[in-house]
């Protein structure tokens, strides 16, 4: 692979392999030394809301995702561009500390196992003064672009414009209904929702889908800990199998389901319009 300096590649070089562009794509000094190595600047364009760690779990997910494939894509055994379809992850958030350092947070990703179909990485989130704040491990499915295009057929819906930055804003969710600590939901998946993923195929990303679950989640919450009540995360996982296109509208159910590093646990699963299980979160959460 080509780099900036006879040492490093930086995302000039790594860009052009990967799936995902602005502004999904929004590791900032983005570089690799080795091959299968990265590490990059994390920002923190989604208010983490009811959450109580310094960044939400569905960004931590966005960007270590992101940051993974990166990786892979510097250690790839077949040149060109690649789509790395995020199949697993599991993960955990870590509790800040009283005072949680100010300043940047800084992601590193590793290649665990790479092969021309898939990759599996070890990635980590620290805030400035080293502490550990996440930390995930991502299987992807690796295909050529060639080959995604020939599964996804001709281009489905031109990108969206704007915004610039979708993730500032809630999920809008409608239709809600909570039941006990049961929930259900509609979300019309729009073009603006999926900028970056993927150029000419808007397709849902996993972390968007998994904002939608805390939307709903969210709802529930008020009815079982009230209305100003906070969560932490814990322990987290989760599985998507179907891209949700743009233009379809999605179904979004909230359960609860056995925690393991909590003292509660719920999943979110997002069905696209053919009922297809497009992603399912498991998350292990505190009341705060």
């Amino acid at each position: 692979m080509p780099t900036s300096t006879d040492a490093t590649a930086t995302y000039d070089d790594i860009g052009p392999l990967i799936c995902v562009t602005r502004p999904y794509y929004a590791l900032e000094d983005l570089r690799s030394t080795v091959p299968g190595r990265a590490t990059a600047v994390i920002p923190v364009q989604a208010p983490p809301g009811r959450q109580t760690q310094v960044i939400g779990v569905g960004e931590v997910g966005r960007h270590l995702a992101v940051l993974g494939l990166s990786a892979a894509a510097t250690s790839n055994p077949a040149a060109g561009r690649h789509f790395y379809l995020a199949h697993r992850a599991v993960g955990r958030m870590y509790p800040a500390g009283e005072s949680p350092a100010p300043g940047p947070l800084t992601g590193s990703a590793v290649v665990q196992g790479q092969n021309r179909r898939q990759a599996v990485v070890h990635t980590e989130l620290r805030d400035s003064a080293g502490a550990l704040v996440a930390r995930m491990d991502v299987q992807y499915k690796v295909m050529t672009a060639a080959v995604f295009h020939r599964l996804m057929g001709p281009p489905t819906e031109s990108d969206a414009e704007s915004p610039e930055n979708p993730y500032a804003a809630p999920m809008p969710v409608c239709d809600v209904s909570v039941h006990g600590q049961r929930g259900n939901a509609k979300l019309e998946v729009k073009a603006e929702m999926c900028r970056g993923h993927f150029d000419g195929f808007p397709a849902l990303p996993v972390s968007m889908a998994s904002y939608a679950s805390f939307e709903v989640f969210h709802r529930v919450l008020d009815v079982i800990a009230g209305p100003d009540s906070r969560w932490r995360c814990g322990a987290f996982r989760l599985k998507a199998d179907h891209l949700a296109m743009a233009g379809q509208t999605c179904t979004v159910e909230i359960e609860p389901t056995k925690p393991r590093l909590a003292s509660q646990a719920f999943s979110g699963t997002v069905r696209t319009a053919e009922q297809r299980t497009a992603v399912r979160i498991w998350v292990d959460y505190d009341v705060v």
